[in-house]
């Protein structure tokens, strides 16, 4: 008959594909049913377990009386069956076929000789084999009922999945099963002494024995074919699922079409992320949020803390969950609703490979999470600083920014908040909502907001207020740059920004939003050198009148910048101020006191003019 189906030849080899593995198994059953020997069966067993996960054939043994024995493949598997050097190598050494060097065989003989006396160790159960520094090995006991028949040692380059060992375990039963049929422990002692014995020249009856044509399959044959063959078929949607395209939503439909119950999983805090099937509100909240009540919270941390020690299946009231991990760390959980407890160990175990199938698809967004902020602040950064080559139009388009179009820059700081990130996503949260394109990146303390600018618009106002909306606080402050067609202007924008942010801080009104073609004459006071030399200019012409307000408590600079913006009127500046005609003119003959300025003089009014105006925007000169 055919033999099973066998991965390729090789020391290890790669995962089959799920349909290979599913076919090998529906075959199984009348291989192990029709083998003619013990070697035959166990070879065809370890064929098998090869085509369901990473494994390779390290050796198999029958036992009898209580020792093992080696049992090396027929000619024809050992050409199948994928063989590790030390068992090839000491096959060659006993009968040798091709040149091999003496040493290398001397030491697989001695691997070899290690690895049957390990074997001889055991006590008729399966164990772990693997040591520090080698590939995972684990020596597989075929039991009967009481009776150990045998071993079979298989190895991985990686540690195989729970649903892997799983399986090995499941054919690890029906192979023993197949060799308790040869060897007469699967035979009922009665049946056996009536059997006829060699040399009478009557043959046994065939009709009515387990395993042979015409007869009944050995007991648990049918359930265990079919229990592998169920499994696998949800191990392959899984797997479909998560190269679908769909997600984290594909693979829970795949979980709830393959076991009818309701599935879901949450992030590591107890939040619900995606949901498939009926949906009755969790038992928690029994209101379909998926908001964890505060009252729950250390017993789901108490939960979470013990399925973390005792990997597997936890029952959490109506729900079966199982942690989602990669690497140590805690994903989340994907969970079953089974609120009737009517779930096989066919759900659980399709429960535990979406796990499996989950924890790379969770891992792959949470890098994603940390890798994005990092690309658009290294992107940003980029462009504002004028290093910006052809290959950023690419980078944005792969982040979901077209930089094609026109832009400004904004930059913004809010001195409560903590951390910039967390200023850079409630920008995204805000400019959402406000329908704005931006590309958030920072430099330093300050958020830099790369802004679409298609339609001209202002976007400093409203933004400044969604922020305020989105922080729970208006102290913040934002500066904008001038509009940008081209790229290599995003620097100039970013300066201007920068230097409307600073006169807007100083000003006496600090939060808020300032746009640099609003400044006028305080443009010259963006940048470090115009800080210092406006404060130098406002101190040589109204020092000495700052200074005696605040000794004395006037208002003096205050008339002297409303009689100058009112060109000169008396009548004017009385009532702006509020005072009368003569006060204002007893001021103004203090103010000439003072500071000894003649106020009739052209060029003297006009510097004492800028000086007001700049007194005006800032604060008092530092």
């Amino acid at each position: 008959m055919d033999a099973v189906p066998t991965p390729t030849a090789g020391p290890l080899h790669p995962i089959p594909q799920p349909g290979a593995a599913r076919h090998a198994l529906l075959r199984l059953a009348t291989v192990m049913l029709d083998g003619e020997d013990e070697r035959e069966v166990l070879w065809n067993g370890m064929a098998a377990i090869a085509a369901t996960g990473p494994f390779t054939a390290e050796a198999a043994y029958t036992v009898h009386d209580g020792l093992a024995r080696r049992c090396p493949p027929h000619q024809v598997a050992a050409r199948a069956v994928a063989q590790p050097p030390n068992t090839a190598a000491r096959e060659e050494a006993v009968h040798p076929t091709r040149d091999v060097p003496a040493e290398a065989a001397a030491a697989d003989v001695v691997a070899a000789d290690r690895l049957d006396r390990r074997i001889d160790a055991l006590d008729g159960s399966s164990r772990h084999l693997h040591e520090p520094g080698m590939p995972w090995a684990r020596a597989i006991a075929l039991r009967y009922r009481d009776h150990c028949l045998g071993y079979l040692v298989v190895r991985s380059l990686t540690t195989p999945s729970a649903e892997e060992t799983a399986l090995t375990d499941l054919l690890a039963q029906q192979t023993g099963n197949a060799l308790a049929r040869l060897t007469g422990h699967g035979m009922d002692p009665d049946r056996a002494g009536s059997e006829s014995a060699p040399g009478t020249g009557d043959p046994p009856a065939t009709g009515n024995v387990p395993g042979t044509e015409g007869g009944p399959p050995p007991p648990g044959v049918g359930a265990t074919v079919s229990a592998l063959a169920s499994r696998l078929a949800i191990r392959d949607a899984l797997s479909r699922a998560a190269v679908s395209g769909r997600g984290e939503q594909g693979i829970l439909q795949a979980l709830y079409d393959h076991t009818g119950f309701a599935a879901l999983t949450e992030d590591r805090f107890g939040n619900t992320r995606a949901w498939a099937g009926p949906r009755r509100g969790r038992p928690e909240t029994g209101d379909g949020s998926g908001r964890r009540p505060q009252s729950n919270t250390r017993r789901r941390d108490a939960l979470m803390s013990g399925a973390r020690r005792r990997p597997g299946i936890v029952r959490d009231r109506e729900r079966l969950i199982v942690p989602i991990e990669m690497a140590g760390d805690l994903l989340g959980v994907v969970a079953l609703a089974d609120p009737d407890r009517r779930a096989t160990e066919t759900d659980t175990s399709a429960l535990e490979q979406a796990a499996l199938v989950l924890a790379p698809q969770l891992a792959h967004e949470c890098r994603l999470a940390e890798l994005e902020p990092r690309l658009r602040r290294d992107l940003v950064d980029r462009l504002i600083s004028g290093e910006a080559t052809d290959d950023v139009f690419t980078l944005a388009a792969a982040l979901g920014h077209d930089l094609h179009r026109a832009h400004k820059v904004a930059v913004v700081e809010w001195p409560g908040l903590a951390e910039t990130a967390a200023l850079g996503d409630a920008v995204v949260r805000a400019a959402g909502r406000l329908r704005l394109d931006v590309l958030v990146g920072s430099r330093g303390e300050t958020t830099v907001v790369l802004v679409a600018d298609e339609k001209r618009r202002d976007p400093g106002g409203e933004l400044h207020r969604a922020l305020s909306d989105e922080l729970g606080t208006g102290a913040g402050t934002i500066g904008v740059g001038d509009h940008c067609d081209v790229l290599t202007d995003l620097p100039h924008s970013y300066d201007e920004a920068v230097r409307a942010l600073t006169v807007r801080r100083r000003s006496q009104d600090p939060y808020g939003s300032t746009i640099f073609d609003e400044l006028g004459l305080c443009r010259m006071m963006g940048t470090g050198d115009g800080e210092r030399e406006a404060d130098r200019f406002v101190r040589e012409w109204l020092g000495r009148l700052l200074d005696y307000d605040a000794r004395h408590h006037t208002e003096l600079v205050t008339t002297l910048s409303r009689y100058l913006e009112s060109g000169g009127s008396y009548d004017a500046t009385s009532e702006t101020l509020l005072i009368h005609r003569s006060t204002v003119r007893y001021r103004l003959q203090r103010i000439r006191e003072i500071t000894g300025h003649d106020l009739s003089d052209v060029g003297t009014r006009l510097n004492l003019h800028v000086a007001t105006r700049i007194r005006n925007v800032l604060d008092a000169p530092r």
